[in-house]
């Protein structure tokens, strides 16, 4: 009778079972894609739906922090974004940042896909440039401004952790620590996603001072 090492049966019971692992991975991945493929043809012969119930948002000018007249010339990269924040404010906005592709065309047929995805792109460079904004005022050492032009950018919608960072860091500048923590509480009362995340991320900030 021969009788086989322990390590050679491990081993080979090891490569079974990897074996085993691997197809149903593939087996998986497959159906995933499967499914996938499924729903994005359903959505691509969605027919057109009301997107009534989708608020679009509008701001007022006023939300734009402004310099006095006359610091920057009609070049300056200051003057630009402020001249395409005034330009696009008038323009209709979503938030459809919850929405895939696929899951915005299921919703709301594809007819309606070009429209709404360029009413979310507004939002999405509206809110960018008002954190534009904000970095050129602090690169100029204008505190008050970038701090006013951060704060917008959040109150708008925005939920980017760099936002919020960058603000605290202006708190910093400004020797104003207190401010920190009144916006980690504001973070912490809030119902927005990632709002520990934000919060640990601030206290950080707010251990640099």
């Amino acid at each position: 009778m021969i009788t086989v090492p322990v390590f050679i049966i491990i081993f080979i019971i090891f490569i079974a079972w990897t074996q085993y692992e691997m197809k149903k991975g593939d087996k998986a991945e497959r159906k995933a894609h499967e499914e996938f493929l499924a729903r994005e043809y359903e959505a691509n012969h969605t027919a057109k739906k009301d997107f009534s119930d989708i608020p679009v948002l509008r701001f007022d000018e006023s939300v734009i922090p402004l310099p006095e007249e006359g610091q920057f010339t009609e070049n300056d990269d200051v003057t630009g974004y402020i001249k395409s924040l005034r330009s696009l404010i008038k323009e209709p906005m979503m938030d459809l940042s919850s929405y895939s592709n696929t899951d915005l065309k299921l919703s709301y047929g594809t007819a309606n896909f070009t429209l709404l995805s360029g009413y979310d792109a507004n939002y999405s460079n509206f809110l960018m440039l008002l954190t534009n904004l904000a970095r050129a005022y602090e690169r100029r050492k204008m505190y008050d401004l970038a701090e006013k032009s951060y704060k917008a950018a959040i109150q708008c919608g925005s939920v980017k952790l760099n936002d919020y960072t960058a603000l605290a860091g202006v708190y910093l500048k400004k020797d104003d620590p207190a401010a920190i923590n009144s916006l980690i509480e504001e973070v912490q009362a809030s119902d927005i996603e990632r709002k520990e995340g934000i919060a640990e991320a601030l206290k950080r900030e707010l251990a640099k001072y």
